[in-house]
């Protein structure tokens, strides 16, 4: 009976390996997270929870500055509390217009795991030195 067991795991062994091997290389597949230096150029707050309720534009395309699955240059901080407490995303959305009015770069923490009507999550925004 050992011996079943010992050859039936040898032929399942290279199967295992070779899904795995096709679920790493599979685009998209797996969300990510990626920083990016950027300058706020527009916020927008919204009403009825639409993109989350308030976002940034930044000034280069997140996809192409980071490699995310993140469409154009919008990053929303979740404001109608999707992803974080309201009171979490208010500061990240504080943070982004602070940048924005003082003319001062950003670094922007992107998730393309979490989205809110297509636009990817920002979970982190530092307001950089001059």
């Amino acid at each position: 009976m050992s011996g079943n067991k010992s050859t039936a795991g040898a032929k399942l062994w290279p199967a295992g390996l070779l899904c795995a091997a096709l679920g790493c290389l599979a685009p998209g597949a797996q969300a990510a997270e990626a920083r990016m230096p950027a300058e706020v150029v527009r916020t927008l707050a919204a009403e009825d929870g639409r993109y989350g309720g308030c976002m940034a534009q930044l000034g280069e395309s997140i996809a192409e500055a980071t490699g995310l699955d993140c469409p154009g240059r919008w990053v929303t901080f979740g404001c109608s509390g999707e992803h974080v407490s309201k009171a979490e995303a208010r500061r990240l959305y504080d943070a982004a217009q602070l940048a924005f009015a003082s003319g001062r770069r950003a670094m922007v923490l992107v998730d393309d795991g979490r989205k809110h009507d297509g636009y990817c999550f920002a979970s982190r925004i530092d307001v950089l030195a001059e």
